[in-house]
């Protein structure tokens, strides 16, 4: 039996493009995105939140209501659909161990766009 090829961050981002404009399929993945991330709450903690910002800045993004530099947002796709591929350089099926190479991705993509976050927040503050 083959296995699969573990999903890298620079792969990921590839795929963003097929989900970049494709309402649908953006709506698809942020569901999973959603479900798994109250799954394993307990074991992101500090990237959690980072992580609810990223589902919230790409449904206000979807729905017309914010506007973020598109490079900004293939990475945050990016880093959703790592986050919920089960296969990725740690498979998600190691107990905690498959969660560390997700949150470094959420973190580093957090990091490399904290004025994009910065204000999506503000905007969200002043757009309830």
């Amino acid at each position: 039996m083959r296995r699969k090829a573990p999903l890298t961050f620079e792969q990921a981002n590839i795929k963003a493009e097929s989900y970049v404009g494709h309402t649908r399929r953006l709506l698809w993945l942020l569901k999973r995105a959603t479900r798994k991330s109250a799954r394993y709450y307990e074991f992101l903690l500090a990237p959690w939140e980072t992580l609810q910002i990223f589902l919230r800045l790409l449904r206000a993004q979807l729905a017309g209501k914010f506007s973020a530099p598109t490079d900004s947002i293939f990475k945050v796709v990016a880093a959703v659909i790592y986050f919920v591929s089960p296969f990725d350089l740690i498979p998600d099926s190691i107990p905690i161990l498959g969660l560390i190479d997700d949150i470094s991705v959420i973190t580093w993509v957090a990091r490399t766009n904290l004025t994009l976050i910065s204000s999506f927040r503000k905007w969200e503050i002043l757009n309830p």
